[in-house]
């Protein structure tokens, strides 16, 4: 009986070399993610606090 050449033998599978690029690929966008989303969350807050900075500023001007 011969072997079933569908499967891979242990020489082949040795010499096969492991994928690099989702080691690569996948921190890569965690981490663009990760900051995209800070963004976005930051950026109402420092609309807010700008928009009252400003409206005490012209507050200020106009009362003088």
């Amino acid at each position: 009986m011969s072997p079933n050449p569908s499967l891979p033998t242990s020489a082949t599978t040795a010499e096969r070399r492991p994928a690099v690029w989702p080691w690569l690929l996948l921190p890569l966008v965690a981490l663009t993610m990760f900051f995209a989303l800070r963004t976005v969350k930051q950026a109402p807050a420092h609309a807010a606090h700008s928009d009252a900075a400003t409206a005490a500023t012209h507050e200020a001007a106009e009362s003088r």
